[in-house]
């Protein structure tokens, strides 16, 4: 297997500095206990224990953001009019496939990262609020709070219906469950009358993906920003 080029340390520091979490970070005690009334000892520990697992998951998140970008930024020349009507890349050389290769798997894991973060949100939204939710989904939990905390309702919900999000949401769906929308080429599914229906699957191009993860990244951000309580921050970079 050909070698492939890791980004060395300026390379990495400079894609962090030019990035969007620049001077973005929180706290694991950032994570106040609603349910002052209740009588669990236990809720305001295990609070920020997900606040430590939200901590260990940013940084993931932030490894797979710096990584996907330098492959990016060496070039993927995959954008429509660079491709003929098979799909295929006709303005590829031989480096742009390892480029693309690279950019694919870790805009991958940054989809699945990104979106466990959002999930360790709900779990801690879940003791704050004392919710008594058992399978923890985002948007199931951002619903309940409706009546409890209608201003964090109101601020999560934009973001939940959020067009970049919920693009986000269908590429990370598809990646799981369906194919891989960073391949162009023919899909088959078979119909509810058991018929086999052959059809060119949605391609979306390294730029697509790119500035859809910038605008995600944003979302999660505000998301977090909006359950804060304190000032003490942790380096999270």
């Amino acid at each position: 297997m050909k070698y492939i080029r890791y980004p060395n340390e300026e390379e990495w520091k400079n894609i962090y500095n030019n990035s969007p979490l620049v001077g973005f970070s929180f706290s694991s005690s950032g994570f106040y206990n609603n349910n002052l009334n209740a009588i669990d000892i236990f809720d305001s520990p295990i609070i920020n224990s997900y606040g430590l697992l939200l901590i260990q998951r940013f940084r993931s998140l932030v490894e797979s953001y710096i990584l996907l970008t330098f492959y990016y930024q060496l070039e993927i020349p995959d954008d429509t009019e660079k491709r003929d009507n098979n799909g295929s890349f006709k303005d590829f050389e031989s480096h742009h496939f390892g480029n693309k290769e690279k950019f694919d798997y870790y805009s991958d894991v940054f989809y699945f990262k990104v979106f466990s973060c959002w999930e360790v949100v709900g779990h801690i939204l879940n003791i704050q609020y004392n919710l008594g939710i058992k399978k923890i989904e985002f948007k199931k939990v951002v619903r309940k709070l409706k009546g409890k905390d209608d201003d964090m309702f109101l601020k999560l919900s934009e973001i939940m219906s959020n067009i970049e999000l919920i693009n986000a949401n269908t590429y990370r769906n598809h990646i799981t469950h369906n194919y891989s929308p960073n391949m162009p080429g023919l899909v088959r599914r078979i119909d509810d009358n058991g018929v086999a229906i052959e059809y060119v699957q949605e391609y979306f191009s390294s730029s697509v993906v790119y500035e859809n993860i910038k605008s995600v990244l944003e979302l999660l951000k505000r998301s977090i920003e909006v359950i804060q309580y304190f000032d003490e921050v942790d380096d999270i970079s």
